[in-house]
């Protein structure tokens, strides 16, 4: 075999694990195929999209967004998903963006970098200590502090490490 026709093979071995990665992590697909046009997605998600009766309208696709989803070229199998993450984040406050902001980037960046689960707990990739026990005493955080950051980190933890 030819080192240009290994190349050419590695080369798109390579590809199919990036776009495997993609695929799985919602974060990384929006990041990828959506955010140049749209920004962040929690960002987006809190400016241009709202909840009524529990579903997620945009301003002018209000009747069936996932409708509207499937024709703005996302992968058929994520509109879903896609659509519960941008549901989540239009029910979130922005406090991760307000207050951690300094430290770390996104949420989805800390989750992916710091983070998995080890039997369905949320635990440090370095050293498995459960993210509650962590969070009990990270910046002096108040318990309802905690509680909304764990709840938050382990919705993007599922978004980030999908199974």
């Amino acid at each position: 075999m030819s080192k240009k026709v290994l190349l050419i093979i590695v080369a798109m071995m390579l590809g199919l694990l990036a776009a495997g990665t993609e695929s799985r992590d919602l974060h990384r697909l929006w990041d990828n195929r959506c955010a140049d046009c749209h920004g962040h997605s929690g960002g987006f998600a809190r400016e241009f999209l709202s909840v009524s009766n529990g579903n997620l309208q945009g301003r002018h696709h209000v009747v069936d967004l996932r409708r509207f989803l499937r024709n703005h070229y996302p992968p058929n199998n994520e509109v879903d998903a896609i659509y519960e993450m941008l549901l989540a984040q239009a029910n979130t406050p922005p406090r991760f963006k307000e207050q951690c902001i300094k430290c770390h980037e996104t949420a989805a960046g800390l989750v992916r970098d710091t983070l998995q689960f080890r039997d369905d707990e949320l635990v440090s990739r370095e050293t498995g200590q459960p993210l509650r026990e962590f969070m009990d005493h990270h910046r002096k955080l108040k318990p309802n502090d905690v509680e909304f950051f764990v709840a938050l980190l382990t919705r993007v933890a599922k978004e980030v490490h999908r199974r």
